[in-house]
């Protein structure tokens, strides 16, 4: 066996193609979770063939170390998907142990950021000395807010997915819309106002990223933002309102859940307005499991 196995279901066929079409079925950023949990797994391994006992007993490495079950969980998805050993009985009552044991580890739940909350950060964040960094800084947390968007979505916005004339904003593609299909996303006026005020301040083109880096002089737009700096942008922006908990890059997304809930919005509303496929999660963020 390898030490770092393929993450494609590849390794049981013998055609390229197919394992591009199993690759291409989910988000890159969970492909990249899979293929780190299955080389973990591999280096545990040392070279040992893996079947249904291996897995179990790694698993209770992972809980003598006092790993999250959200970490287990992972590593069984991951062997699902990645690898050719189905998951076996021993593995899942290892992993139902795990769950119940280990359900209090972890770094706590993710705080969500309400829709006051999100206004008072970027209302900050616009006041901030470097103009064109709060500008932008608080075009993204009134996007996200309004639009329930994750960091990747944020991400990969384009100038040209905003319409002025109808208040939305269009995610082309997303964790739960792999194929593309899109979905046109209502904005409030206030944050119509402030992504004008990044735009024009910017000097962007009709075309192109909407939120991008800026030089440390701050007197330069340069290429697109990542994910991991839209998250690295929340945090310090929600941090710097005053809001505490544990602050990432989907509370934006929780509190907007929280805050439609507040405001009477039903499940199916909250799972629509999250383009969530089931309402169990807006359900969980808004009210706790």
């Amino acid at each position: 066996m390898q030490k770092t196995p393929a993450l494609s279901p590849a390794r049981a066929v013998s055609t390229a193609a197919m394992a591009d079409l199993f690759e291409a079925s989910m988000a890159p950023a969970t492909r990249r979770a899979y293929q780190g949990a299955l080389t973990r797994l591999a280096v545990w391994l040392d070279g040992a063939a893996l079947d249904d006992a291996a897995l179990a007993t790694y698993l209770g490495a992972l809980d003598q170390a006092e790993k999250s079950p959200a970490i287990a969980g992972q590593v069984v998805a991951a062997v699902r998907f990645g690898w050719p050993v189905p998951v076996g009985p021993l593995a899942e009552r290892a992993l139902a142990g795990f769950r119940r044991k280990g359900a209090d580890r972890g770094r706590g739940p993710v705080a969500g950021v309400r829709w006051d909350q999100a206004d008072c950060a970027a209302a900050l964040a616009a006041r901030d000395g470097r103009a064109l960094a709060g500008l932008r800084d608080a075009a993204i947390l009134a996007i996200a807010s309004d639009a329930l968007l994750r960091t990747s979505e944020i991400a990969a916005l384009d100038v040209s997915d905003l319409d002025a004339a109808e208040n939305t904003v269009t995610v082309k593609r997303s964790k739960t819309d792999q194929d593309g299909v899109g979905a046109a996303l209502f904005i409030g006026p206030p944050t119509l106002e402030r992504l004008t005020a990044w735009i024009d301040a910017a000097g962007l083109a009709a075309e192109g990223p909407l939120f991008r880096r800026i030089t440390k002089g701050g007197g330069r737009v340069l290429g697109r933002l990542s994910a991991r700096s839209v998250r690295r942008i929340i945090t310090a922006r929600a941090a710097a309102a005053g809001i505490t908990g544990r602050i990432s890059g989907h509370s934006l997304r929780i509190g907007a859940a929280q805050s439609l809930a507040a405001a009477g919005a039903s499940v199916v509303e909250m799972q629509q307005a999250g383009r969530w496929q089931s309402p169990s999660m807006p359900g969980r963020y808004a009210w706790g499991p």
